[in-house]
């Protein structure tokens, strides 16, 4: 029952403890009761912060936050969805030094720009024996996730177990599309993750399928329902796989570790095709 409580640290919000017992809170609104103490749950999950001798957080969640406004008196935190939690005044300098490095690590991630995404696909310029050279590229996923919950657990689920990837989220289908005709080989995505539910995802797959430079790209449409004619019909725009995933958060979860931990670590991609053999085939 524990374990599988917290199996999937990304879909808690926060942990509200009371002598002996734990309420787990889940970002889909659930609640779970566990006879066991804050001190537990704080050991076992090393990433959340303990705001308040009563609380537990997961940082992705947290909005906003508020000092305390006097002396003796405690501090405020802001989640996502408008709970507020109190900051005890012995622990305030010590979380504000984690928010910020939690703030500085989201920022040093790849982000999608919501018009291109290519700004941030772009390395610094560093110099390198008198010339200016680009730091090495971490390999990217691109995604297209309209749903903001989804996105943020896939965003939290990638950083603890597959940390050396860097996940580019696009609201729409059209900005994916925009950032992948302006990309540089050395940053094409190693994999993309379209949305199905939107109708211009299939006309990005055909496009990315259509392309020399991109259909050995790993391409998997994403779909909540099960319907036999979009599967069809991706498969026969070039979709290596059309995938089903639940509305269910932590079954979504499950899906997503078995999509990432085939293409991730089974699968053997091939690799970019370069300028030059596209030169000969255009």
């Amino acid at each position: 029952m524990i374990q599988k409580a917290i199996q999937y640290p990304a879909l808690i919000k926060y942990l509200k403890g009371f002598s002996n017992y734990t309420w787990l809170h889940y970002c889909d609104g659930r609640k779970v009761l566990v006879a066991k103490s804050l001190c537990f749950f704080e050991k076992r999950l090393p990433g959340f912060f303990r705001v308040h001798k009563t609380a537990l957080v997961n940082p992705y969640y947290i909005m906003d936050f508020k000092a305390p406004p006097g002396h003796k008196m405690a501090g405020s935190i802001s989640l996502k969805d408008g709970v507020t939690l109190p900051v005890s005044r012995r622990r305030w300098g010590q979380i504000i030094d984690l928010l910020s490095v939690a703030l500085v690590s989201s920022s040093a991630s790849f982000q999608a720009d919501k018009d291109s995404g290519l700004s941030a696909l772009t390395p610094p310029l560093v110099e390198s024996g008198g010339k200016a050279s680009r730091n090495p590229v971490v390999r990217t996923i691109w995604v297209v996730m309209a749903d903001e919950i989804k996105g943020g657990l896939l965003q939290q689920y990638m950083a603890e177990n597959w940390p050396q990837w860097r996940l580019l989220l696009f609201e729409t289908s059209t900005g994916l599309q925009k950032a992948l005709l302006g990309v540089d080989d050395a940053e094409m995505p190693a994999m993309i993750v379209l949305d199905g539910g939107q109708t211009t995802s299939m006309v990005t797959l055909q496009l990315i399928k259509s392309s020399p430079r991109f259909r050995f790209i790993p391409t998997i449409l994403l779909t909540s329902a099960a319907s036999h004619d979009l599967a069809q019909q991706g498969y026969a725009s070039g979709a290596n796989s059309v995938i089903i995933h639940p509305t269910d958060l932590t079954r979504f979860i499950q899906v997503l570790e078995k999509i990432f931990r085939y293409w991730l670590s089974m699968a053997s991609p091939p690799q970019v095709v370069s300028a030059g053999i596209r030169a000969a085939v255009a």
